[in-house]
């Protein structure tokens, strides 16, 4: 048989805490995906175009 290793009142608190922090949990989600596309599926070439788009953002950051 497989036992359930998180409890239910766990998994209330972990959905509550999501919902409250919407926002927060998007922007962790899409940082991981990042890095899990840049260290396990990029090539030279999607490293220059990611390079590239980057650069282009810091310079709005740093003109706002």
């Amino acid at each position: 048989m497989t036992e359930k290793k998180t409890s239910e009142a766990q998994k209330r608190a972990t959905q509550a805490y999501r919902e409250k922090n919407r926002e927060k949990t998007r922007k962790q989600s899409a940082k991981s995906s990042a890095k899990t596309y840049i260290n396990n599926y990029c090539d030279l070439e999607d490293l220059n175009e990611l390079k590239e788009l980057i650069a282009a953002r810091e310079q709005e950051l740093k003109n706002e």
